[in-house]
């Protein structure tokens, strides 16, 4: 591993542990004489916990940062870009139609604001991201003993 790599994987490293320590936080309860430890029961109910949307636009303007190397103006024209994406991403849950289409003018508002050297590296990061990705289903799904479909009788 190279050390332009080794600088760049150490950010997102600790920008995700900081995200999954954020999101492992006991939520706040509106009932002030709710306990602490009621509160980590009802966590381990199976419960997900969100991330706010705050946290999940810095998350992105700081991988993006740490991908292409924004610059100060770039980075002042890309905040408003993501925290948009970010707002329309929670409005839309579960119509895939419409987070398709949102991630498709978020990409291209994004390249937007970036020069071709920062398209390609952007380009390059997300294909070894989606290769990773996929060979990390493959091998879950591989390992998995429900994963055939046939079954013998």
């Amino acid at each position: 591993m190279n050390m332009n790599s080794l600088l760049r994987t150490i950010p997102v490293i600790l920008i995700s542990a900081a995200i999954g320590t954020a999101s492992a936080a006991p939520k706040k309860t509106a009932d002030p004489a709710a306990s602490p430890a009621a509160s980590a029961s009802a966590d381990e109910t199976g419960k997900k916990r969100t991330v706010s949307p705050e946290t999940k636009a810095k998350a992105r303007l700081t991988r993006l940062k740490n991908q292409v190397g924004l610059t100060a103006d770039q980075e002042t024209k890309a905040k408003p870009i993501i925290d948009k994406y970010v707002a329309d991403r929670e409005a839309s849950k579960g119509d895939k139609a419409k987070l398709v289409s949102l991630k498709t003018q978020y990409d291209s508002d994004i390249a937007a604001i970036l020069t071709p050297a920062q398209k390609t590296k952007l380009s390059a990061e997300n294909a070894a991201n989606t290769a990773k990705l996929k060979a990390a289903h493959a091998a879950k799904a591989a390992a998995s003993p429900s994963a055939s479909p046939a079954k013998s009788n």
